[in-house]
């Protein structure tokens, strides 16, 4: 009977150990994941913003009244740009939580590893959605966010749109028609550890 006990513990300490294990070689993966991440997306971003600069540099006489900060009722068209052989949109800069992130065009898993990604829309038609993987020196960052907190996302030409954030909630990961839904002019979403979940915030153009 003390042998089986014995066999019963040792069993029970063994499966535990593999489980210790495992989440340690989870947290290790992780870690090296997001400090990965933060490197590919400053070098991104370093070349995204020397693009949208030269691009100011050489604009039109014409034009150069039309870069800035762009009034809430001002709707141009998003015009996504080849940098480092990729398209991207331009970029999401959050000062409150000291982030600044190159946006792609589009969205892939390769993407999300280095950067966030336009999911949905455009700044433009009043329903951006821009996704990112919750690296704790990417979207990991969102739920530092607080209401009344300003967003601006510059475009590939130099232009401006300012944010306020108004809502933070947690959304069902399979609900696409929430994501989607609300009327949000900006909406920036990661996933919750678990991955069963959104986090998402909310934003309006002012």
């Amino acid at each position: 009977m003390k042998n089986k006990r014995r066999v019963i513990g040792n069993i029970l300490l063994i499966t535990g150990l593999l489980f210790l294990l495992g989440a340690g070689g989870l947290f290790f993966y992780n870690m090296v994941e997001s400090n990965l991440q933060s490197e590919d997306s400053l070098l991104l971003t370093s070349k995204v913003k020397s693009f949208v600069s030269e691009a100011e540099s050489t604009a039109p006489s014409e034009n150069s009244g039309n870069l800035g900060y762009l009034m809430p009722d001002e709707q141009i068209e998003l015009v996504p740009e080849i940098v480092d052989g990729s398209l991207f949109d331009g970029v999401l800069t959050m000062p409150s939580i000291d982030l600044e992130m190159a946006v792609y065009d589009t969205w892939n898993e390769t993407y999300l590893r280095k950067s966030v990604c336009r999911y949905y829309g455009s700044p433009y038609t009043n329903d951006f959605v821009i996704a990112g993987h919750n690296y704790r020196s990417g979207f990991g960052k969102l739920k530092q966010l607080k209401v009344g907190d300003m967003i601006y996302f510059t475009d590939m030409k130099g232009n401006v749109i300012a944010y306020e954030v108004k809502l933070t909630e947690v959304i069902d990961g399979t609900d696409i028609s929430g994501m989607l839904s609300g009327g949000w002019d900006l909406s920036l979403y990661t996933c919750t550890y678990g991955g069963e979940a959104r986090y998402t915030v909310r934003c309006s153009r002012v």
